[in-house]
């Protein structure tokens, strides 16, 4: 009798094996995967600090935990849910995952470039959760100083480069995607041809290449004048506190669209998949997310209307806040147009 020897498929999680394999893979699943798994933890971390403090506000007297260490635990908080978890959760899994497949491509533009800021976000993780460990930072997520740079006795520089050096992987990650995106499009796959999810990535990319440098920027100089005491944020030797906030929100509102673009895509994408239909308004949508990227860079000032900002100035940033909200809505009521109603799972 014959038997017929069964050819086992080969694919991304059974290529290789080991641990090794997948510590030095080049491949963009494996690097999605790696992503997924690190954010997963920094997620549980945030999420444990989140825990302890609804549970001290369960009660008035607020009796589990000291005053220093209720504004530690919100303070990394923050820290952890924004630049681990929020900022690279979409772009780093699904767009590692998913960028080359919808272009046709093999793999993203530079795999071992990938690899790089995998290690470079689990570096900077290192070194918050050092800072976690060794005692906290009580400053908020904003860092503000003069408190950050002067009067805080939490490890506020082992923080910063932490956030620093993670900064370094959105920035490697940003820009493989627009480099991939533009030179490895499979033929015929012209701009006006691509998913919807890859215009909101590729939007996300641009405000990551030109914001994060920013804030990396603002967070070196707190390391600088917190060491060397030079006088550039606190007033009491001649800086200015105030600049700090303009350098950190210049950065700190576009990440709000680093955080939601993708997942608008990854809507657009739902959406139009269980409605059966090719998006409604396309054109309009992608334009819209180039347009997000834009008007983003131009809003920070919303964030400071008790900073002695001039009225002047409140009220143009109050402009164009308000002008923001029209390409987002030009997503969200292209949605219902899809026939959002009659889907099919």
């Amino acid at each position: 009798m014959e038997t017929t020897a069964v050819t086992r498929r080969e694919h991304y999680l059974n290529a290789n094996y080991g641990l090794t394999s997948w510590l030095l893979t080049t491949d963009h699943k494996r690097i999605a995967l790696l992503y997924l798994v690190s954010i997963t933890f920094f997620f549980f971390i945030g999420g444990a600090a989140a825990t302890l403090i609804r549970l001290e506000l369960m009660t008035p007297q607020g009796d589990l935990v000291q005053a220093e260490t209720y504004n530690k635990l919100f303070t990394m908080h923050g820290i952890i849910m924004i630049f681990f978890f929020l900022i690279p959760s979409i772009p780093a899994v699904l767009g590692n995952f998913l960028v080359p497949m919808m272009i046709g491509a093999r793999d993203l533009a530079f795999p071992r470039l990938n690899l790089l800021s995998w290690y470079v976000f689990i570096l900077g993780g290192l070194f918050t959760l050092s800072a976690l460990i060794a005692g906290g930072v009580d400053t908020g997520w904003t860092f503000y100083t003069p408190y950050s740079t002067t009067y805080s006795n939490g490890y506020v520089i082992l923080t910063v480069v932490g956030v620093f050096i993670t900064g370094f992987s959105s920035i490697l990650t940003a820009l493989n995607f627009v480099v991939t995106m533009h030179t490895m499009r499979a033929p015929g796959l012209t701009w006006f041809r691509l998913r919807l999810f890859l215009w909101a990535l590729y939007a996300t990319s641009v405000i990551i290449i030109l914001g994060t440098p920013v804030v990396a920027i603002a967070l070196a100089l707190v390391g600088v004048e917190r060491i060397f005491h030079v006088g550039i944020f606190d007033p009491a030797l001649g800086g200015d506190p105030v600049l700090f906030q303009h350098l950190f929100w210049f950065y700190s509102h576009p990440a709000v669209y680093i955080m939601v673009l993708p997942a608008m895509g990854v809507e657009s994408e739902l959406i139009a998949c269980f409605a059966r239909k090719r998006p409604f308004g396309y054109t309009f949508i992608a334009v819209s997310s180039l347009a997000i990227a834009v008007l983003g860079f131009f809003v920070w000032g919303h964030h400071m209307f008790v900073s002695s900002q001039s009225v002047y100035a409140s009220m143009v940033f109050s402009f164009l806040s308000m002008l923001v909200a029209i390409p987002s809505a030009v997503k969200v009521f292209n949605w219902p147009c899809m026939r959002a109603w009659s889907f099919r799972f």
